[in-house]
């Protein structure tokens, strides 16, 4: 080799592999919440806080937010403001998302929230300000130093889900931005914010005079710069930290440490940068490679601790160390997460479950098919990282074919009632496949639009979707011809036209019984009685009798005798 240096690195690597202890070595696992036994994880942002009071003791405040992932369609954030608050301007900025940003404020409405109109920011629950200001954080402080005369505090918040507003001590009488965790905001991180730490310590570690810790620091990790706290101990700790060859270790308060490191070292004692004389060392990246390296540097048998690093934020804070047989760790218990809730993604992460009766109480197995002719329940639960209170509504649902026919056709619904003590971060609604039904696929894929809302119902577009894929069988259903609808028009006229009818058929048999003189089907018995004054109808009299009565018969002759006498008497 040229390089006599590297040559010589790489003697002392094979003499400390082969000199170390095997069983010293340890594989790194998952710690969750960043925090264990013999190392927490901090990540630090830059702020500021100070005791400046604009007009009628009022407060300037800026947050500044950074995605980690700005391709995200849409963020929802929620912050919390306590009603005791002084009258503040509060600047909500970001520059590295183009994503359309909902901002649910809940507290205090009366504050004076501000936004910039070149991004899509939009604040619910409160009433904002749309105004022209820088989105650099450099810029927008000194931009808010001119126009007010100075900041009450500057807060950079990495993938925030929820805020709430809390008093800290002021750091400084002018507002200068470092790398601190004494934030004015209390940050609940969302589950893209959770820091990806690993460590391990050996299984049957050695009585150590000294402590040895080994940190590593990947090097496609944007950590740039590393605040190490070392807990006091009798004897000073052995560090060996290991990274990018620009970053730079500032070590806090321990001057008698001793530091083995591949990048630079800032000690907090003086104000310029120290290259170790060390610096040459290689320190492997390969975790049981730089075990090894690194306790023969120190001529040490074992260590107590081996942590690797991957956070998103380019600075940290590292407490490591034990003193007196306690963990030196900031919060021991370890920050929950929450399995169940997916990754972010582009959208919220909606569920939809399928019911077939309007109780909810079974839910369909996903595989069970889905038939044409009966309706369908759903509910559709999607709930917020970090706990954001915000409601949501149905808007729009179509079904999909999924053979690659690519057909689609729009699925009318109706909303379900829902308890408001169980549907904040659900929806209920009812639909019928009869769209479907003389369709060809049988496999199809539901896709319902989302819109968030505030409480006064007020939405907005480019919430979520939710998706779900389901088999149907058609329903053979008898034949049903087409049911006349008939309006008020229709009607009148069937109407008259029944009326027309009866007036012509009566006119014709009136014709019919002046042509003929014969009654026509007005067919009445013998003994029918005679209608006075009713021409229309023909009666038969009673005839005369043939055999009168004898008393009858002498009035009649002595009648007819007297009726012929005269005309002979006056003949004469």
């Amino acid at each position: 080799m040229d390089n006599p240096c590297a040559l010589l690195s790489l003697l002392l690597l094979w003499a400390a592999m082969a000199t170390a202890d095997p069983s010293a070595a340890c594989i790194p696992k998952d710690v969750p919440g960043g925090s264990n036994k013999w190392i927490t994880v901090e990540s630090l942002a830059p702020g500021c806080s100070t005791d400046f009071l604009y007009r009628n003791e009022s407060e300037i405040h800026i947050i500044r937010l950074e995605f980690v992932q700005p391709s995200q369609e849409h963020i929802i954030l929620q912050m919390t403001l306590p009603t005791d608050l002084k009258p503040s301007k509060v600047f909500i900025t970001t520059s590295n998302t183009t994503a359309q940003i909902f901002v649910n404020i809940i507290g205090n409405p009366d504050l004076s929230i501000h936004v910039p109109k070149t991004l899509k920011l939009k604040v619910m629950s409160a009433k904002s300000v749309v105004e022209d200001f820088p989105l650099e954080s450099a810029e927008l402080l000194q931009w808010a130093k001119d126009k007010f005369g100075g900041v009450t505090s500057f807060t950079t918040v990495e993938d925030p889900t929820t805020f709430t507003f809390s008093r800290r001590p002021a750091s400084g009488p002018n507002c200068t931005l470092t790398p601190t965790k004494m934030f004015r905001m209390k940050v609940q991180p969302g589950d893209a914010q959770t820091s990806s730490v690993k460590s391990c310590s050996p299984a049957a570690p050695c009585i150590l005079h000294q402590q040895l810790h080994i940190v590593n620091i990947p090097d496609d990790s944007n950590i740039s710069h590393v605040v190490v706290r070392v807990v006091a101990t009798k004897a000073p700790p052995k560090l060996s930290l290991r990274g990018r060859n620009d970053t730079v270790w500032e070590i806090l308060g321990m001057l008698g440490a001793s530091v083995l490191t591949n990048g630079q070292l800032k000690i907090s004692e003086f104000s310029s940068l120290i290259f170790p004389p060390n610096a040459g060392v290689r320190m492997p990246e390969n975790a049981r490679e730089l075990q090894q390296v690194s306790m023969s540097h120190f001529t040490m048998d074992s260590f107590n601790s081996y942590s690797e690093i991957r956070t998103k934020g380019p600075v940290i804070q590292l407490l490591i160390g034990e003193e007196d047989g306690s963990p030196g760790v900031i919060d021991p218990t370890p920050t929950p997460t929450n399995s169940e809730t997916p990754s972010h993604g582009d959208s919220i992460p909606m569920e939809v479950h399928l019911y077939a009766s309007p109780e909810y109480r079974n839910a369909l197995n996903p595989k069970t098919p889905l038939h044409t002719d009966k309706r369908i329940y759903a509910e559709i639960v999607g709930e917020m990282a970090g706990g954001v209170q915000i409601a949501s509504k149905v808007t729009e649902c179509v079904v999909r074919s999924r053979d690659g026919t690519e057909l689609s056709r729009e699925l009318p619904f109706r909303p379900e009632p829902c308890p408001a003590s169980s549907c904040l971060h659900r929806n209920r609604i009812s639909f019928s496949l009869e769209p479907i039904h003389d369709l060809a696929p049988s496999s199809w894929e539901l896709d319902c639009d989302i819109h968030f809302c505030t409480t006064s119902k007020d939405c907005f577009p480019g919430g979520a979707r939710a998706k779900r894929n389901f088999e149907v069988i058609r329903t053979q259903k008898p034949f049903q011809g087409p049911c006349p609808e008939f309006d008020l028009t229709a009607v009148l006229g069937i109407a008259f036209g029944g009326f027309l009818i009866g007036v012509l058929l009566i006119g014709a048999l009136w014709f019919i019984k002046i042509r003929t003189g014969r009654p026509v089907a007005l067919a009445m018995g013998s003994t029918a009685a005679h209608l006075t004054g009713c021409q229309c109808c023909l009666t038969k009299r009673q005839p005369v009798p043939t055999n009168p009565s004898p008393s009858e018969n002498s009035s009649a002759n002595a009648s007819i005798g007297s009726t012929q006498s005269t005309p002979t008497s006056s003949m004469a």
